[in-house]
């Protein structure tokens, strides 16, 4: 999920909120904060290609050896 999607989310569902009983207000906002949490904490190597694990490095591949 990126960014955009996160925040649109997050004001969608704070909206919903808005018209909730009580009960279900709480679980919205809870929801909403979640959303919200996805988009300011940022992993370390946030700028690395999110397709590589955790250490890896952008490199070519190696020629099979014959």
């Amino acid at each position: 999920m990126d960014d955009d999607f996160c925040k649109e989310r997050a004001r969608t569902v704070r909206a919903l909120a808005e018209q909730a009983d009580p009960f279900i207000r709480k679980r919205l906002l809870q929801l909403a904060d979640h959303y919200e949490r996805r988009v300011v904490i940022q992993p370390d190597g946030a700028d690395r290609d999110p397709k590589q694990g955790a250490g890896q490095q952008n490199r070519e591949p190696r020629e099979r050896l014959r």
